[in-house]
Formats: C-alpha cells, structure tokens, sequence
C-alpha cells in the first residue's frame, strides 16, 4: 500500500505523462470553426402533358425509389390519340407497300422497254410520295406514344416526397411541378476559409456539422473540395472581420442522408480535436 506522500507523487507523474502524450498525440491540432450553408438540390417534378389528374399514390413525407410510379393522369384521350396514329400508321404503310410493289415493278418492265417513261415515273413518284406519308405517320405515332407514357409520373431518385400539388381530378397544365423531392443523395455543406486555415486542412479530412436547432447532434462528414482560387465571401456566413479578406471555398460532404438538414440552412462546421 503506498502511504499518502507516495500517492500524491504518483498522481502528479501520472498526470503529467499523461499531459505530455496528449500534447504529443495532438500537437498541432486545433479546433477550427467556420460557418456555412446547406445545399441540397431539390428535383421538382411536373407532367410534361396537360390532362387530368387520375392517381396520386405518394403524399408528403414518402420515401419514395428511383422509377416508382408517383401520379398518373387520366389516360382515355392519350389512349384514343394512340389508337388513331396506330391506325393511320397501319393504313400508310400498306398504301406504302403496294406503291412499293408497284414501283418495283415498273423498274424491271422499263428495262424490258415494257413501259413508258411516263408510266415509270408516275409509279416512282407515288412510291416516294407513300414512303414520306409512312415516315410522317410513324413519327406521329411515336410522339404520339410519348404522351401516353408521359401520363405517368415516376421518381427520378430515390428520396423523400417535399411537397404534393396535386389533388385528384384536377385540370394540371404541362410543366406544372406536382411534387418536389429530396434526394437521399450525399447533403453537402458549402463554406469559406482563409489562408491560415487552409493550410491546417485537407481534402478527405472528419469534420463535423451543427446547427443551432439541433445543438446536441453531429452530422459526420468530410471536406470533398477545396477551391483552388480565392473569391470574396459571401455576405450571408462572413464576420464582420472577414469583409473585406479572399477566402476559399469549401465544400463539405456529409456521409449519411441527413433530412434535418433543409436547402439554405446556416450550419457550424468543426474540425480538429
């Protein structure tokens, strides 16, 4: 057992060794604070087809995938449209096909001086004229069955339904957004820093990411880009310190979805022990 006297001497040493690794384990390091924004890209989505609201099969707050059928609009007039083109397609192509024929013929009589020019030319001129008739009629059906598929909305990313503009039945104009989602891509943070900092930081270095809300929790991320030119910084995250000073910009990437975090959001950004 040691008496007190020994016990006191063996605190102090242990307190000053352990003082001494931390100062070796962490020498240099510093915690540096810079403030920034939030950036996420909402995708808003719209019918590129006018009609009438049918299905709505999504509301605000879904977690919606990549491809998944979120609204469709009343498909009778595009289905109707579809048919007719298909139609007049079918009617083209065989009044195509017997000028074919009939052109193709000619050619070998001509040879033979079984024909006249003038035959020849007529049946050549209806041939051409039927291709250009089929052409035009399968292009219309095409575009045609552009728009019948356009009658449905599907999710271009995997992500989190914002907001629903729609209700069943409605009249939407073509180009009307419907929805806006959140993509469950990476939330990048967007910030500046100056010289001084620049040098204490690189790129793929942790960094962690408050905001004043929240003031418990900590985004984990890293920095996925610093800029190689100085630019002055934008008023909204700068000190008044700052107003006049080049700084560079940094962008944060944070490693999971963070839903929290909204478009325009001021943030805190920490790096260093």
């Amino acid at each position: 057992m040691l008496d007190k006297k020994s016990f006191i001497i063996t605190a102090i040493i242990i307190l000053i060794v352990g003082y001494g690794a931390y100062k070796f384990l962490y020498k240099g390091q510093e915690v540096i604070v810079l403030n920034g924004n939030v950036e996420i890209h909402d995708v808003n989505l719209a019918f590129r087809v006018t009609g009438r609201i049918e299905n709505i099969l999504v509301d605000e707050g879904a977690l919606v995938k990549k491809g998944e059928l979120l609204a469709s609009l009343d498909k009778d007039i595009f289905k109707a449209k579809l048919d007719y083109a298909k139609a007049q397609l079918k009617a083209e192509t065989i009044n195509f096909q017997n000028a074919e024929k009939d052109y193709k013929r000619n050619v070998g009589l001509l040879k033979k001086k079984s024909v006249s020019e003038k035959v020849y030319d007529t049946s050549k001129t209806a041939y051409e004229v039927a291709k250009s008739k089929v052409d035009a009629a399968q292009a219309t059906y095409d575009y045609t069955n552009i728009d019948y598929k356009d009658a449905d909305l599907f999710s271009p990313v995997d992500g989190i339904v914002l907001t629903r503009n729609i209700e069943p039945g409605e009249m939407i104009a073509s180009g009307t957004v419907v929805f806006s989602i959140m993509p469950n891509a990476q939330t990048r943070i967007k910030t500046f820093a100056n010289e001084s900092v620049l040098s204490k930081i690189k790129l793929g270095d942790t960094v962690y990411v408050n905001i004043e809300t929240m003031p418990d929790k900590k985004f984990k991320g890293h920095i996925g880009f610093i800029s190689s030119e100085a630019e002055f910084t934008p008023k909204n995250i700068e000190t008044s310190e700052l107003r006049t000073s080049l700084m560079y910009r940094i962008r944060v990437i944070l490693d999971e979805p963070a839903p929290e975090l909204k478009q325009g959001m001021p943030v805190t950004v920490s790096y260093g022990k």
